[in-house]
């Protein structure tokens, strides 16, 4: 593929550090698919975005790796007015890496290089949350704290056993019924879901979706016995489908949801933001082409 420009760009703090470990591979299997390719390690969170976003202007194929907070830390660095945007690409390089099966992308470094290289273009819809971007989920409430009371350091050692040490830790504080308001109606949940994802916290919840049809699933975990406790593990254990069969969420789907909340402390993309409500949420009328291994 001569005279195509390809960037690639890393988050050297995602996952155990892999990423730098298999760089000489990394760098060798571009090479030979697209004829070279300028390798760049980002030094923080702005540093990482600035980069994205002067890759938009120059770069025919921007790829990229870290972990699910690094995809959305792309997703709102993108100049999204750009008349022609550039083919995006993710190598998953995190602890936990959602966006890794949405695209069917390994998060084995040997194996998801071969993948990414080896993908085809597809469009994925790009979800807003108030003033915020969003590629697969925006949630609050049981558990979606875990990924940021997780030490670092933990997370680089232990990877997903760290997670499950400091939710066990988390299930008194966390577990516990919100406020929502959606589109006029209350409902009273201990965890709720915005999404157009076949994964959302590495299970398989709605494995059928199309990230591309423009419409977003909410789920709402009914409250019950422990403040829905056991609502909550169905769902992750037994998936969406069987959790609405069993009664035991609510969830439909819309382009658009009008959203007031008394929770403010939400989990979107694996970062953590604090919103300001009433806001909308939903499908921004805004798309990008990912490489996907479908």
């Amino acid at each position: 593929m001569a005279n195509t420009k390809v960037i690639f760009v890393y988050n050297p703090s995602s996952g155990k550090g892999k990423i730098l470990k298999n760089i000489d591979l990394i760098r060798k299997t571009i090479t030979d698919k697209f004829g070279s390719v300028d390798i760049v390690e980002s030094t923080s969170k702005e540093d990482f975005q600035r980069i994205i976003k002067d890759a938009c202007l120059t770069y025919d194929y921007v790829l990229f790796s870290g972990g699910d907070g690094t995809f959305n830390m792309t997703i709102n660095a993108i100049p999204l007015d750009l008349p022609n945007l550039p083919i995006f690409g993710y190598l998953p390089g995190g602890s936990t890496n959602d966006m890794g099966y949405n695209v069917n992308i390994s998060n084995k470094i040997s194996e998801g290089i071969f993948d990414l290289v080896n993908s085809k273009p597809h469009e994925y819809n790009i979800g807003s949350i108030g003033d915020q971007k969003f590629i697969y989920v925006a949630d609050f409430g049981a558990f979606t704290n875990v990924s940021h009371i997780t030490p670092q350091d933990q997370k680089k050692r232990f990877g997903r056993l760290a997670y499950l040490k400091y939710a066990i830790q988390s299930i008194k504080t966390t577990v516990k019924p919100h406020k929502i308001i959606v589109d006029g109606v209350v409902y009273h949940t201990p965890l709720m879901i915005i999404s157009n994802s076949r994964e959302v916290g590495s299970f398989r919840i709605n494995p059928e979706k199309e990230q591309n049809d423009g419409l977003y699933y909410i789920v709402i975990v009914k409250n019950g016995r422990f403040n829905g406790f056991f609502n909550v593990i169905y769902l992750f254990a037994f998936g969406l489908e069987q959790a609405i069969k069993k009664n035991k969420v609510i969830s439909f789907q819309s382009p658009l949801f009008k959203l007031d909340c008394d929770y403010e402390d939400w989990d979107v993309d694996g970062e953590y933001v604090k919103l300001k409500f009433p806001l909308t949420c939903g499908y921004s009328r805004k798309k990008i082409r990912i490489l996907t291994n479908r």
